[in-house]
């Protein structure tokens, strides 16, 4: 739990939303860093360690009873904790506690198929980004802070500045967001791309240092440029300051693609659960078939009058599905169940 966090600072506001439908909360989380917190939310640190498995689920184990030996809980909330909820799950079976897990990848984890059965109930950000088939599965969107990002409310067009904002990390495909870029600039030579991102891995770090190689060209050309990654409370601003956002992962939904929409930011994605629920800049395109590449080339031909439509549609249904107040709600409704 830390509001400087560069992706979970998040977490701290969820948790004081959540405080204010029940009694107490108590959270138990792997590091304590900056937090404000409600005075009915009490919180324990069981110091996990990357690497140390063992002495991590001793660690959590230990924390967990010392909370639940002396406090009357009756419903467990496992939100990013995949590995610590099943540590903790066998726990939550003798005190007969719900556990409700938060889930939003479409990987197919074997833990998670050996073991969904036995949570109360799978929490997800739309039903097919959690690859289970099963009738526990609650979709209720994603977790976007509104009142983090300015609204964009004069659109830049035609549209020049393309930025991409995320981990540089392979399932990315930073190359193919480059590649499709270079390959409009043919009909659209004012495009730039800004990319924002730091590799989380010593693959990740050769992938970056191989896409950086490949492209040295367009960086030299200077319409291509790369910069490490920034802190969330930057996120908003670079936003306001380019003319569309561009990204090239099809896995689950992806919450900087929702938060580029509640700011008033074109979007162009191959993701499909993106498109599935705000459409394509392709007209009568099965998403299926969708390239990057079209979509791009389509976006920058669409009218001012119809973008700006499009645009307002999109951001009100952000708003409506995707922001944190209502998913707060959403989620209460669901475990108090």
């Amino acid at each position: 739990m830390d509001e400087n966090d560069k992706l979970l600072s998040h977490q701290v506001e969820i948790v004081n939303l959540i405080s204010r439908k029940f009694d107490h909360v108590y959270v138990l989380t792997g590091k304590i860093g900056k937090i404000t917190l409600q005075d009915n939310i009490s919180l324990f640190s069981y110091n996990w360690v990357e690497g140390k498995k063992f002495s991590n689920s001793l660690k959590l184990i230990k924390v967990f009873l010392k909370v639940k030996k002396n406090k009357s809980v009756s419903i467990l909330f496992s939100h990013m904790t995949f590995s610590q909820s099943l540590i903790i799950l066998p726990f939550t079976k003798i005190f007969k506690m719900k556990h409700f897990l938060w889930y939003a990848h479409k990987s197919h984890n074997i833990y998670l198929k050996l073991t969904h059965r036995l949570f109360d109930g799978i929490v997800t950000s739309t039903r097919d980004s959690c690859p289970i088939n099963t009738g526990k599965i609650f979709p209720i969107g994603q977790t976007i802070q509104a009142n983090k990002f300015m609204i964009k409310s004069n659109t830049s067009y035609p549209i020049t500045k393309l930025i991409h904002i995320g981990r540089f990390d392979p399932i990315k495909r930073i190359s193919d967001i480059i590649l499709a870029v270079q390959k409009v600039r043919n009909e659209f030579p004012s495009l730039t791309l800004d990319l924002f991102g730091s590799p989380t891995s010593n693959l990740s770090i050769k992938y970056e240092e191989e896409v950086k190689l490949k492209f040295q060209h367009a960086s030299d050309q200077g319409w291509l440029r790369f910069y490490p990654g920034v802190p969330r409370g930057e996120v908003s601003s670079l936003l306001l300051a380019s003319h569309a956002f561009i990204h090239s992962c099809d896995a689950a939904l992806d919450k900087v693609l929702l938060e580029a929409s509640i700011s008033r930011l074109p979007v162009v994605t191959i993701n499909q659960e993106f498109l599935k629920f705000f459409g394509s800049w392709e007209v009568l395109v099965d998403f299926k078939e969708i390239n990057l590449e079209d979509e791009l080339r389509a976006l920058l031909n669409v009218k001012l009058e119809e973008l700006n439509r499009v645009l307002d549609q999109r951001y009100q249904a952000t708003v409506d599905h995707h922001e944190l107040n209502g998913w707060t709600q959403r989620l209460i409704k669901v475990i108090c169940s």
